[in-house]
């Protein structure tokens, strides 16, 4: 009788097997490896990508908050120099406005009134002087109102005099002038008011 040993062969195709299963393990230890590298690196460039963009925003952020404050820099700036045009023109509006104040006391003034001192007080005006009559001094009083740009006439003293032997009243005027808004206002109201007569 044959006999066949076929134990080298069984332990043959059993190491064989377990070559082909270190191999598979292997394998898929390194495809892991690989995979588990991979999205690493993936995540990595990922992560890199997001934090020079960061960067880039937050520069960008820098830039625009710079330029804000310029702006704001500029907005406060052009507010100084509007500020400094108003109180130009009020100045320019001022100029003309005591040349407006005496011209205007001339225009009113009956030709039977002497003036003999006037003293601005800051928009107050006082006003001294010798009249023929107390009727020229009352007709004084009434036209200085009437010229649209004084009120609140008050007559704060008013005597007897003489000059060089001629009788006349001495008399001293409080009034005052009126802002440049008060005036508009009144001639808005005077305009209003002829509006409303015409049919």
């Amino acid at each position: 009788m044959i006999r066949i040993n076929l134990l080298p062969h069984r332990v043959e195709f059993r190491q064989h097997q377990i070559l082909e299963h270190v191999i598979v393990f292997v394998a898929v230890v390194l495809l892991a490896l690989a995979l588990v590298i991979t999205v690493n690196v993936l995540y990595t460039s990922s992560l890199d990508d997001l934090k020079a963009e960061s960067s880039g925003l937050q520069q960008q952020n820098q830039v625009l908050i710079r330029e804000i404050g310029e702006l704001r820099n500029l907005d406060n700036l052009r507010q100084d120099v509007e500020g400094k045009l108003a109180i130009v023109d009020e100045l320019q509006a001022g100029r003309f406005r005591s040349l407006q104040t005496l011209y205007t006391i001339a225009d009113t003034m009956p030709e039977n009134i002497w003036l003999e001192r006037i003293v601005d007080k800051g928009g107050v005006l006082n006003i001294t002087g010798m009249g023929e009559s107390s009727k020229a001094v009352a007709n004084f009083m009434r036209a200085l109102p009437a010229s649209k740009i004084f009120d609140d006439v008050t007559l704060l003293v008013t005597q007897e005099a003489k000059l060089n032997e001629i009788s006349v009243r001495k008399f001293a005027l409080n009034f005052r002038r009126l802002t440049l808004a008060e005036q508009e206002s009144r001639a808005a109201q005077a305009a209003d008011a002829q509006s409303e007569a015409l049919p």
